[in-house]
């Protein structure tokens, strides 16, 4: 289990959005708590969900009482797309990273790629 020092502040984000993505459901700060490993507080979960939301990825909903639901405002494939669009766009030539990424990719994912494209 990777200690506090040891994980990134990425790192902790994304652990708190692919518990999210699982849930598929909105869900309490306690709830989510109980998915993610032991070594992270209550609090440092807070301060993460808040970060996500001030970046639009997380949405803070009104639950029972006072207690707040949060879930993902994308699902884990529109994320996973906007991060590849940014990576291409920072590059000189994008055509020759597509490439790249393309060799990279088995047969199967090659085939959803081109049946995506049309």
């Amino acid at each position: 289990m990777a200690g506090k020092a040891a994980r990134s502040k990425g790192q902790l984000e994304a652990q708190v959005l692919g518990a999210l993505w699982d849930a598929e459901t909105a869900v309490t700060s306690h709830a989510l708590l109980e998915t993610l490993s032991d070594d992270i507080a209550m609090t440092t979960l807070l301060t993460v969900l808040s970060r996500l939301t001030e970046k639009g990825l997380v949405e803070r909903l009104d639950g029972e009482g006072r207690s707040l639901l949060f879930k993902a405002t994308k699902s884990r494939e529109e994320y996973a797309g906007e991060q590849l669009l940014k990576i291409v766009e920072g590059t000189d030539n994008p055509a020759i990273a597509f490439a790249h990424f393309a060799k990279g990719l088995d047969a199967a994912s090659l085939k959803a790629l081109r049946d995506s494209l049309g």
